[in-house]
């Protein structure tokens, strides 16, 4: 199934080049709306962006839930992002010198070339599919406290940067973070701090995250609340959002 026209021209070449238009059907369609001829054993998926949910699988998914069998299998069954702070110069700067405010209030897919994370990563939310319970929301919030390490004596913290891991099926687990051999299809996501915060070795950075829903838009909104205190970045989507 596939609404993106853009995309619609390469999926039937493909389906030429492997000569298999008798046993692959292309669906053009948004998945809300699309009411299939019966339930299937097996729904594959490729909606994961470099946040992970940052390409709305869980709202995708959730309404796709209504094709499986009750023992169906999704694929992907899980994923999670992660976060950690980042100190980047070049990146903030790169930010800055647009004289856009509202660039502070976004999140970049970007490879980070000059940088260097100031402690290890957290897990900040999971999703799974099928969704066990239909009273499982997909707004979430997460605080986090990242430990500067010891061998860092003090760092200018610019953002926070982001990668996901997912289970595939069983065992079987693919993740944005470098980990997985030969993976180029993702970059890291950078969420930036209008205002560097200082760390110092030892020292806690606290951050909390959101993952915000409501009937139109999907959007994160993020903030330190420790050493200092910075506003909430992208409150209420007024720079970016995942329009549903």
């Amino acid at each position: 199934m596939e609404k993106n026209l853009n995309a619609l021209g390469a999926l039937h070449g493909l389906i030429r080049a492997e000569n298999i238009q008798d046993i692959v059907t292309i669906v053009t369609s948004d998945v809300r709306r699309w009411n299939a001829p019966e339930t299937a054993d097996i729904l594959v998926s490729e909606l994961l962006g470099s946040f992970g949910d940052n390409e709305l699988s869980p709202e995708c998914l959730d309404e796709a839930q209504r094709f499986l069998k009750a023992d169906g299998i999704s694929i992907p069954t899980s994923y999670t992002n992660f976060l950690q702070p980042v100190t980047a110069s070049k990146l903030y700067n790169k930010v800055k010198e647009e004289e856009d405010v509202l660039l502070f209030e976004n999140a970049f897919i970007v490879k980070i070339h000059n940088g260097a994370c100031l402690a290890p990563s957290q897990p900040v939310f999971t999703f799974t599919h099928p969704k066990h319970s239909d009273k499982e929301d997909n707004q979430r919030h997460k605080k986090l406290l990242f430990v500067i390490p010891d061998d860092i004596e003090s760092a200018m913290v610019h953002g926070l940067t982001g990668y996901f891991e997912a289970t595939l099926y069983k065992d079987v687990r693919i993740g944005s973070d470098m980990t997985t051999a030969k993976m180029c299809t993702w970059h890291s996501i950078f969420f930036p701090l209008r205002t560097p915060i200082c760390v110092h070795s030892g020292s806690t950075l606290e951050v909390h995250f959101w993952r915000c829903c409501d009937s139109a838009k999907v959007w994160y909104e993020w903030c330190v609340t420790s050493p200092s205190a910075s506003p909430i970045y992208n409150s209420n989507g007024c720079g970016f959002r995942l329009e549903l």
